[in-house]
């Protein structure tokens, strides 16, 4: 069971990374700034420990 919180993250990342891929299918100038800045919540979300699965495969797909 998930808490609020990591909860509340994980919906934020999603919503983050579809704007992101929108804006990069469409073109749009501030694109590459908005997909690093996914990334790198990415990694820092992946090191404070939100993303670990109960599936021990998807770590070895998250560090790739």
């Amino acid at each position: 069971m998930l808490s609020q919180g990591t909860l509340l993250l994980r919906i934020g990342f999603i919503i983050l990374s579809l704007t992101s891929f929108g804006l990069l299918m469409e073109n749009r100038p501030k694109a590459g700034i908005l997909e690093i800045i996914r990334c790198l919540v990415f990694i820092g979300v992946y090191k404070l420990g939100y993303l670990r699965s109960q599936f021990s495969f998807l770590g070895y797909a998250y560090e790739v």
